[in-house]
C-alpha cells in the first residue's frame, strides 16, 4: 500500500477502488482533516483560539482526544458535498482543529511536532514587515496553542456549534482556555449579483485556486473556461506532509496560516477614484477615460472578476454565470505590464508565466470576510478578511509570497512597487500604473502610491494534524 504525493488525486476513483493506490488514498483521506484539499463550502464560520494549561496536561489531552471525534475528515467532507449536489441536503457542521508549535509543547507532544523553522518560531518572530505584535488583537499577546474552525450553512447553526464548544471548554476547569470569548472571529461569505464571492473592497475573491483534486481540475477544464493558458493543477505534495504523530502509514497533515486583515474600505475607494483622476489630469487624458480601470489595475481584476490583462473594461458573463470569472489566462501578451501592472495584486501574488516556478509557491487559500459590509463603502475599520491558507511549506509558500513577491518593490522588475493590497509596510515605492491601456505607464510618482488600506491585526502558524494523532492524546 503506497501513497503517491507527486500527482493530483481522484478521490472518486479511490472511493470506487479503481486505482492501484486506492487503499492508501482512502486511508489518507479518512485520516486527513477536511478543508485542505478542497474548501469546506460553508458560508458562515467561527475561529476559536485556545490555550492549554501545562499543569493540567492530562485533562487538556483528554479534551483534544474527545473533540477529535467531531473533526471532519477529508473523505466525509467530499462525500457530503456529493450528497448535497444530488439531494440539496446540507451535511453536518464542519469542524477542524489546528495546533501551534507551542501547543504541541503544552500538550507534551514535542516528539510529534512537525519540523520547520517558521512553524517552530511562530509568526511573531518571522519579520514579515507586519505591525508590532503590541498592535495585534489582545488574544494574540499570549501564546495561542490551538485553533478550532467551525463552519456551518447558516448563522444559527454556527452559533449552536460554537456555543457548545465554548461550553465544553469552560467545563475543563481551566485545562483549556478560550482566548477570544465574546469576539470569536466570525466570518460570513459575501457575494455579488453574479453569485461570485467577493471581499469588502467589492472585488471577486478566491477564484484562482491551485487544484489538487482531479475532479476540480476536470470542472475547471470543461465547465469554467479551460486550462489552456493557465493550468492550476498542483501535486498533493504542495499541500500535504506526513504527520509525525499520525498512527497510520498514510497519516498526513498540512501547515496552516491564519491572519486577520482589517480593511479601510472608505480610504481604499477614495484613493481608487483619486488615482484615476490624477493620472488623467497629469497625462492630459479625457475625464473618465481611466475610471474603474484604476481600481482594476490595483487589484488586477475589475470588480466582477474580469482580468484587466484581458480587457480594459468590465465584461459581463454571457449568459450571466455561464462560465463565471475568467481564470484561463496568463501574462504572455502583457510582458511589459502595460495592461495589468506588475504591482497589481493578483499578478504580485500569482505571477503565472512571469516566473517559471510561480505555481510552486501557491497555497490553498480558505479565507472569508468578517464584519458587516455597507452599500455606501464608508467603513474605516471593523471589516476585513480572515486569511487562512494550507500548504506543505510555510517558508516556500506563504512567507515566499509575502516577502519575495508582495513586499518586494523590485518584483518582478526594479521599481514595480509593493503589492497595493497586502504589501507591507506603507511607504511610497514607485508603483507604475497603465495610463493608456496597453501602451503607456505612469512615471511612478509618490503621489500615485497605493498602499496601507489593509492592516494586519494578528495571526499565527498552525499545523492541521491527522485525526488519528488527535484521537491518540489520552
Amino acid at each position: 500500500m503506497s501513497l503517491n504525493l507527486n500527482q493530483t488525486l481522484s478521490w472518486t476513483k479511490a472511493l470506487a477502488a479503481s486505482t492501484p493506490d486506492a487503499a492508501a488514498e482512502l486511508a489518507m483521506l479518512n485520516d486527513l482533516q477536511g478543508n485542505i484539499l478542497k474548501g469546506h463550502g460553508r458560508h458562515h464560520t467561527s475561529n476559536l483560539f485556545i490555550a492549554f494549561d501545562p499543569k493540567k496536561q492530562a485533562a487538556a489531552k483528554k479534551f483534544v482526544a474527545e473533540f477529535a471525534r467531531e473533526v471532519t475528515s477529508a473523505l466525509d467532507q467530499l462525500t457530503q458535498t456529493q450528497v448535497f449536489k444530488a439531494s440539496g441536503v446540507h451535511g453536518d457542521t464542519f469542524v477542524a482543529f489546528m495546533l501551534s508549535a507551542t501547543g504541541y509543547h503544552a500538550l507534551g507532544q514535542s516528539v510529534a511536532k512537525p519540523h520547520g523553522d517558521a512553524f517552530n518560531a511562530g509568526m511573531k518572530a518571522r519579520g514579515l514587515n507586519d505591525p508590532a505584535p503590541s498592535q495585534w488583537e489582545t488574544y494574540f499577546s499570549s501564546e495561542v496553542h490551538a485553533m478550532i474552525l467551525v463552519a456551518a450553512g447558516s448563522p444559527d447553526e454556527r452559533k449552536v456549534e460554537r456555543d457548545a464548544i465554548a461550553a465544553r471548554i469552560a467545563a475543563t476547569a481551566g485545562a483549556v482556555k478560550l482566548l477570544n470569548p465574546g469576539f470569536k472571529e466570525d466570518g460570513d461569505a459575501l457575494f455579488n449579483s453574479d453569485g461570485n464571492g467577493i471581499e469588502h473592497f467589492g472585488y471577486v475573491d478566491g477564484r484562482s485556486q491551485p487544484l489538487a483534486l482531479q475532479e476540480d481540475l476536470h470542472k475547471e477544464e470543461h465547465h469554467n473556461g479551460g486550462i489552456s493558458n493557465w493550468n492550476p493543477a498542483i501535486p498533493l505534495s504542495q499541500l500535504l506532509v506526513p504527520c509525525p504523530g499520525g498512527k497510520l502509514a498514510a497519516s498526513h497533515g498540512s501547515y496552516f496560516v491564519f491572519r486577520k486583515l482589517d480593511q479601510n474600505v472608505k480610504a481604499f475607494k477614495a484613493q481608487e477614484k483619486a488615482l484615476g483622476e490624477q493620472l488623467e489630469k497629469r497625462h492630459g487624458l479625457p475625464q473618465d477615460s481611466i475610471g474603474e480601470r484604476a481600481g482594476a489595475s490595483v487589484v488586477g481584476r475589475f470588480e466582477n472578476g474580469t482580468p484587466v490583462t484581458l480587457s480594459q473594461t468590465e465584461i459581463s458573463p454571457i449568459p450571466p454565470g455561464a462560465i463565471g470569472v475568467p481564470n484561463n489566462f496568463n501574462y504572455a501578451s502583457d510582458s511589459a505590464g502595460l495592461k495589468c501592472p506588475f504591482a497589481g495584486h493578483i499578478r504580485k501574488t500569482n505571477p503565472r508565466n512571469d516566473t517559471q516556478d510561480s505555481k510552486d509557491h501557491l497555497m490553498a487559500r480558505r479565507g472569508i470576510p468578517y464584519g458587516e459590509r455597507s452599500t455606501d463603502n464608508q467603513q474605516t475599520d471593523g471589516v476585513g478578511l480572515l486569511f487562512m491558507a494550507y500548504q506543505s511549506s510555510l517558508e516556500n509558500q506563504f512567507e515566499f509570497t509575502q516577502q519575495a513577491w508582495a513586499n518586494n518593490s523590485n518584483f518582478r522588475i526594479g521599481g514595480t512597487g509593493i503589492d497595493p493590497v497586502i504589501g507591507q509596510p506603507k511607504v511610497p515605492t514607485g508603483q507604475k500604473w497603465p495610463v493608456v491601456y496597453g501602451k503607456t505607464l505612469s512615471d511612478g510618482r509618490d503621489e500615485d502610491d497605493f498602499s496601507g488600506f489593509v492592516t494586519m491585526r494578528g495571526g499565527e502558524y498552525f499545523f492541521a494534524p491527522s485525526i488519528s494523532f488527535l484521537k491518540s492524546l489520552r
